[in-house]
């Protein structure tokens, strides 16, 4: 386990990899190198992994073989989402309901595009939510949402309405336990849509050598 903070027992990490990246273009983002032979949704599962996150679920669709081989010799799990084309929602229901099928009291939500996003973001998000164990927990920077967000097992009904490409935040006002936020820093807040997005973020890993 990552460090002595306190986390809820039975936390899992569910990493959205499903999607087309169609603001993209024609590459698909989360295979790209961020650096020599690191594709992006490598070193954004490596997160969940550093973060002593266990299981690590990772949610496939557009072009999962293609995923699963760039995750070659990673410690997770694959959740195959059939119906990726229909929104983000699709794969965070299959995500969370394998979770919390297999025992999980809750995931941490990750994104397969955000290879920047420090562990101690988890931890403050995973802190908090040992503190309120039932509630979801996001993370925020300079007050607008943010990730990683912590989604306990008892809202497993609200994460089942869940549709198109409704994510996660859509879920906080809909459910009478309330939300709590934590600030979780500006790389929290940093994933990547776009050819520009890549390209910055490319040359960060160059500048900082990860």
């Amino acid at each position: 386990m990552h460090g002595s903070s306190k986390r809820p027992e039975k936390a899992a990490a569910v990493v959205l990899a499903a999607g087309r990246s169609t603001r993209m273009g024609a590459d698909n983002k989360l295979l790209l190198e961020i650096e020599p032979g690191v594709p992006v949704v490598r070193r954004a599962v490596e997160v969940g992994t550093s973060a002593g996150l266990a299981p690590v679920y990772v949610v496939t669709g557009h072009q999962a073989g293609e995923v699963r081989a760039a995750l070659d010799g990673l410690d997770c799990r694959f959740v195959h989402n059939p119906d990726y084309a229909g929104g983000l929602s699709g794969s965070i229901r299959a995500g969370f309901r394998e979770a919390t099928g297999k025992g999980a009291s809750g995931v941490v939500v990750l994104l397969g595009d955000m290879p920047f996003l420090p562990v101690s973001a988890i931890t403050a998000v995973l802190c908090e939510a040992a503190r309120a164990p039932d509630r979801i927990v996001q993370g925020v920077h300079a007050g607008k949402p943010a990730h990683p967000v912590w989604l306990p097992a008892s809202v497993g009904e609200l994460v089942e309405t869940l549709d198109g490409d409704r994510g996660v935040r859509s879920l906080v006002a809909e459910t009478g336990k309330g939300m709590v936020s934590v600030e979780v820093g500006t790389d929290a807040a940093l994933d990547l849509d776009t050819p520009a997005d890549f390209a910055n973020a490319r040359a960060r890993a160059v500048r900082s050598g990860n």
